[in-house]
This record gives structure tokens, sequence and C-alpha cells, in this order.
């Protein structure tokens, strides 16, 4: 059994090393064209498109699994995107223009592909579903059967298993949507209040939740309290020990991987594929 310290560790490297891989996809020119296509604007593109994967559902349903957007812009972007298309025609939207975006900036096989992807394809069989609608959603839909599409699959499935993990952590912290990401920018090293207003919160709204955060204890002024601290860690360690299959899975192959995936990370990177190193943001 792989320690907690080794769980932490490498969920949390394999976490930075997916991300820039399977959430391309949200930055590709090739997807966001595809979308537009089908007459879609970002908002209407992006909720219906990663939440197709559970099926044609509404927009609550997609604020639930995405778990920290404001309900007010999603639910509107859900129906006026179900008006204009359908979940299998979009999913297979998405399925393109992540894979030629990532054809675009990898070429057909990248070095080690083969053996990225059946370690990717490992550490998610190992993982469970239990609570994880977007990981479970992933997983309905099989693989693409190419390459390229194989690996981002793999690495989407891992990225939304941690993701879905995350949402179950903070939840049973008492933690609510705003201030979920309030916590987050500051765990991130970003200014207080300088990422919430992206997922669709407004500034009463996010006035509200810090003033929550302040009575609570956990942010004085605009920084953490060692209490603010201490709860966001564990946070995240309650979001590692969920990762336990899929490090054990891996074993020590997981170090094999790690050398597999960092000049994928850094040619999408270098390219503008995403926008930021998850490896420079987020703790070790």
């Amino acid at each position: 059994m792989a320690s907690d310290e080794r769980v932490r560790s490498v969920s949390r490297r394999l976490r930075d090393l997916v991300e820039p891989v399977a959430a391309n996809v949200y930055f590709a020119p090739e997807a966001q064209n595809a979308y537009q296509d089908l007459g879609l604007d970002y908002l209407s593109g992006y909720f219906c498109s990663r939440g197709g994967c559970m099926g044609q559902v509404p927009g609550e349903v997609v604020v639930a699994a995405f778990g920290v957007f404001n309900p007010a812009i999603v639910i509107p972007a859900v129906q006026e995107g179900w008006a204009k298309t359908d979940a299998p025609t979009i999913l297979e939207a998405r399925r393109r223009g992540a894979t030629e975006s990532l054809r675009r900036i990898l070429g057909d096989e990248p070095a080690g592909i083969e053996r990225a992807t059946e370690l990717l394809r490992r550490a998610g069989n190992a993982a469970t579903g239990e609570g994880r609608a977007l990981f479970s959603g992933l997983r309905s839909l099989g693989f693409p059967g190419d390459p390229i599409g194989d690996l981002w699959r793999a690495a989407d499935l891992v990225r939304e298993h941690r993701g879905d993990s995350h949402v179950v952590a903070w939840v049973a912290a008492g933690v609510d949507a705003v201030q979920a990401t309030l916590l987050t920018e500051l765990w991130w090293r970003l200014p207080l209040n300088s990422y919430v207003r992206t997922r669709g919160w407004s500034a009463e709204e996010v006035d509200a939740a810090l003033a929550r955060l302040r009575d609570r204890g956990v942010i004085k002024g605009d920084e953490f309290t060692p209490e603010g601290e201490e709860l966001r860690a564990s946070i995240e360690a309650a979001t590692d020990a969920q990762e336990r299959p899929i490090v054990e899975a891996l074993g020590d192959d997981a170090d094999e991987l790690f050398d597999i995936l960092p000049p994928y990370a850094d040619a999408i990177l270098a390219a503008g594929g995403y926008p930021s190193d998850p490896r420079t943001m987020t703790r070790p």
C-alpha cells in the first residue's frame, strides 16, 4: 500500500501534468470554431461540450457537476446550447477539436504516447465512480480509437476524477461554491477576488462569501488565517486521499509516466494551448 505522502506527491504531480493535455480543448481554436459552426457562443459551447458526457442534461445538473459556477450563467447557457445542438453532436465536435489541436501541437505520435496512454488508462480503470458525475460520464463514452484521441481521453478521465473528488472534499468541509473559489485563489497565491468573477459571481455575491469566510475565521483582511490555511490544506489532502486507487494502480510506473508527460505539457504551454503552468501555480 502506498504511503499517504506517496499518494499526495504522485496525485498532485499527475494533476499538474495531465491538466494541459486534458484541458487544452477549452482553449483550442479548433474546438471553438467547431462550436461556433453549431451556432454556440463560448459559454454555451463550454458548458454543453464538457457536460454532454452526462447526456443532454439540464443546466441544473451541469451546475451540480461543475461545482463552482453561478447557476445564473450556467442554466441559460445550457438551455441555449441544447436549443441549437444535441449531446452526441457537440461531443463529436469536442473530440474533433481536442484531437486536431493536440495533433497540431504534439504531432501525430509524440515520443512515448503509447506508453503514456497505457498508464493513464490503467489509472482511470482503477478509479471509482461514486459521487463522480463527470468522470463517470466520460467513462461511458469509451475511447476515440486513435493515438492522440486516446491520450486525450485518458488524461481527461484522470483530470475529471480529481475534479469530482475535489468537489466532494470541499462540500464535505462545509464550503460553498463561491467560498471554494476564493479559498483556491489564496491557495494558488493569487490576489483575493481576482479569479472568482470568471465563474460568473456578482460583486455582491463575492462580498457576501468573503464576509462568511471572515466570520468563520479563515480569512482576515485579504489573507488566510492559520485556520484558513489549515482548512484549505485539509480540502486538498481529502482530494488526494480519494486518488489513492489511481496512485496505487500506477505503482512504480508513475515515475516513467512523469518522464513522458512533461515535454507534452511544455509544448502545449509554449504553443499557447493552456494559459499557465500548473506546476508553478499549485502546491507540491
